[in-house]
């Protein structure tokens, strides 16, 4: 039976300067060997991609990054030593995929396969339905700037709770693709891991 994670609610009223934040974002490849809480994961989702206005009858709902034409494609697949997660932001809550550890798959630089907790930003290309999007390089080129978002808002969270964090390139897709149960419509963009800072 697979497991859901329902998330306590983001921290939303964290005192915390965003010039602070600004002033202190940093890549940092070292960490403690500690987990990370379940209330820092759910800050830290609702950070990178939580929902700041329901959808409507009229309207879709808003997250806390813009996306192109508001599709919404990237989704945020979480890995811990516990298995790998997909985030539903609607519902803040955690939806297990399986639970096999594929942490030391997030990146091929060995030092990340340390971190406690690892993202991976996969865009679904099903979600991206305007006539904007008239092929895979327009999707692709238009996901990895939405990601960027998503990461620079994991970025300036990080810097205000004292974690480490690194969005990393090097990956190898097509494994990380086959250990994810990924489809044919979804790409991995980039990944990103963080752990408490030193």
């Amino acid at each position: 039976m697979m497991t859901t994670i329902k998330l306590p609610p983001p921290q939303t009223d964290l005192a915390f300067p965003l010039m602070n934040a600004f002033a202190l974002r940093r890549t940092r490849r070292k960490w403690l060997d500690e987990t990370i809480s379940e209330q820092e994961i759910s800050n830290l989702l609702w950070a990178a991609c939580g929902i700041t206005r329901p959808k409507t009858k009229r309207a879709k709902s808003r997250r806390t990054v813009p996306s192109a034409c508001n599709s919404q494609e990237i989704r945020v697949y979480v890995a811990m030593e516990s298995g790998l997660f997909l985030y539903y932001e609607t519902l803040h809550q955690l939806e297990e995929i399986h639970s096999e550890d594929i942490r030391q798959d997030i990146g091929t630089q060995k030092m990340m396969r340390s971190a406690p907790l690892g993202l991976v930003y996969v865009a679904d290309f099903l979600r991206m339905k305007s006539i904007f999007f008239k092929n895979d390089e327009q999707k692709m080129f238009t996901a990895a700037a939405d990601t960027g978002f998503i990461s620079q808002n994991v970025y300036l969270y990080c810097a205000a709770a004292g974690l480490s964090t690194a969005i990393l390139g090097l990956v190898n897709r097509s494994k990380l693709h086959k250990r994810m149960w990924l489809g044919e419509h979804q790409t991995i963009v980039y990944t990103q891991v963080v752990g408490r800072s030193l």
